[in-house]
């Protein structure tokens, strides 16, 4: 039987990886931020309420508010794609610095109780149930791009889908890692024979992620990391002009136009 995760994994290859994806990350999101620095100003006008700020922000960040106003099915997709993928993020950066812990001899206390302990089922659990909230975000996503394609999504077509493929390919993988992982726990099967597939399946779901957050600054993706910063630094600017689009949204016809 292979107990828990003790099957190999090549760490060496996943950390120098992470390396190059995590500094290229770095180097590309600083040259961003340099160029969208240039022309900030804090508007004028009193302080705001901060808790109407915030407000603002949860709303427009958490609850998608704008696109529930355009369409409950997009609202309901774009949901379950945007917390299915913040949630397994953190998942995974979580993971990093655990196993990072563990290789700088730290792995004591939350650490170890995470990494060999109670917590590791709750990480299991936490993964697997956001893994199902993204799937559910992906698979009608890709259903409504080639199966009842709406004309506004015609428009973004060629740029999303093979993000949204690529994100199937992560999710579908990870699910297989887990499904054969929990196969071998309950000694179904030789673990001889099922130790060769995990390390493949696990080197390939690993270093996909990585190739995933070294093509975040020129995806689609970007938004989820924009979204929250543009909303912060306008949140103040709403509050001061008293936005006639807040709280109430405009409903928006087929053509992007207001109804009347």
């Amino acid at each position: 039987m292979i107990a828990g995760d003790a099957y190999p994994k090549p760490w060496p290859l996943f950390w120098a990886a992470a390396a190059l994806a995590l500094g290229y990350l770095t180097a590309a999101l600083a040259l961003r931020w340099r160029a969208w620095r240039r022309g900030m100003a804090a508007p004028p006008g009193p302080d705001p309420d901060r808790g109407r700020v915030a407000g603002i922000w949860l709303a427009e960040v958490l609850a998608q508010r704008q696109l529930l106003a355009l369409s409950r099915s997009r609202w309901g997709i774009h949901l379950c794609i945007a917390w299915g993928f913040l949630a397994l993020c953190l998942l995974s950066a979580l993971h990093v610095l655990l196993q990072a812990l563990e290789a700088g001899g730290l792995a004591r206390g939350p650490a170890a109780w995470f990494l060999r302990g109670g917590g590791r089922a709750a990480l299991k659990i936490w993964g697997n149930a956001f893994g199902i909230v993204l799937l559910a975000g992906l698979l009608p996503a890709l259903a409504r791009r080639f199966v009842r394609r709406a004309p506004a999504e015609a428009q973004s077509r060629e740029t999303d889908t093979p993000l949204v493929l690529f994100l199937l390919f992560l999710t579908l993988t990870g699910f297989a890692l887990e499904g054969l992982r929990l196969l071998a726990a309950s000694g179904a099967a030789p673990a001889a024979r099922l130790g060769p597939w995990l390390t493949a399946l696990w080197t390939i779901h690993g270093l996909g992620g990585l190739a995933l957050v070294a093509w975040l600054p020129h995806s689609r993706l970007m938004h989820a990391l924009l979204a929250p910063l543009v909303i912060a630094l306008n949140a103040r600017a709403e509050h001061t002009r008293r936005d006639l689009y807040w709280p109430r949204t405009p409903k928006l016809g087929a053509t992007g136009s207001p109804k009347a």
